[in-house]
């Protein structure tokens, strides 16, 4: 009896249709989901993993480089210290060092190019005689303005020679001034021969320029030569002295 009254319930009890199973649909979800949020992760750590800029490093803080741009800090590093390592040798390491006297090769090369050039025009002019001067006229040149000429030439020779002389053998420097000043008497010489006979060729008036400028300038550089050695002794001196104090 209870049997039926049971079978008769169920079959009044009204029917509904099967839930469908939703499993597979929410499992994809879910792992849809995970990887959103396991890519944002990602993107935020690799933002954070980001070195910071030179511009918003706080001060006093050392940012590191990336590792793309080590290469090129390196060679910088190293160019830095070639050229530090380049600075302490150029630097006189002592007042010793800095009191040496004054490099003179310049100077002596100037002389002897000077003379040199003196020279090789004295021997042109002596070989040459007078029909070798601009604007010289022909029948001038007899024997005996030839021979004048030659003389003039060949002292002109001579002076030269003296300061090739002095060039090589440096003690014979203090003939310098007398070399000079027989060389800036010529250019004088040329001068009074402008005012009272007349304007020469040009190529003449640039041996007057060279006659009167080039001696005094070689003066005034030996003078500050010595000067500058004297003064580079005298420092050396006064080291030394505090020195022994």
């Amino acid at each position: 009896m209870s049997e039926n009254q049971s079978s008769a319930k169920k079959a009044s009890e009204p029917r509904t249709a099967p839930v469908p199973r939703v499993e597979s649909a929410q499992a994809e979800a879910t792992v849809t989901g995970a990887a959103t949020q396991s890519g944002a992760a990602k993107a935020a750590g690799a933002k954070n993993a980001e070195p910071i800029s030179a511009a918003k490093a706080p001060e006093g803080v050392r940012v590191a480089a990336p590792a793309s741009g080590d290469k090129a800090s390196q060679k910088a590093d190293k160019k830095a210290e070639k050229k530090a390592t380049r600075e302490a040798f150029a630097r006189p390491k002592s007042l010793e060092e800095a009191a040496k006297p004054q490099n003179r090769a310049a100077f002596r090369a100037a002389v002897a190019l000077y003379g040199l050039f003196m020279i090789a025009y004295g021997v042109w002019q002596v070989l040459g005689g007078v029909r070798v001067i601009p604007d010289a006229p022909q029948d001038f040149a007899n024997p005996s303005v030839q021979s004048n000429y030659a003389f003039f030439a060949a002292a002109y020779v001579g002076v030269g020679l003296s300061f090739v002389f002095i060039a090589l053998k440096f003690k014979w420097v203090n003939m310098l001034v007398f070399s000079c000043l027989v060389v800036f008497l010529g250019g004088v010489g040329r001068i009074l021969s402008w005012a009272f006979f007349g304007t020469p060729h040009w190529s003449l008036i640039v041996l007057m320029v060279t006659e009167l400028v080039i001696p005094p300038c070689l003066l005034v550089w030996y003078s500050w030569i010595n000067k500058s050695n004297k003064i580079r002794e005298e420092m050396l001196k006064a080291s030394r002295n505090q020195a022994r104090k």
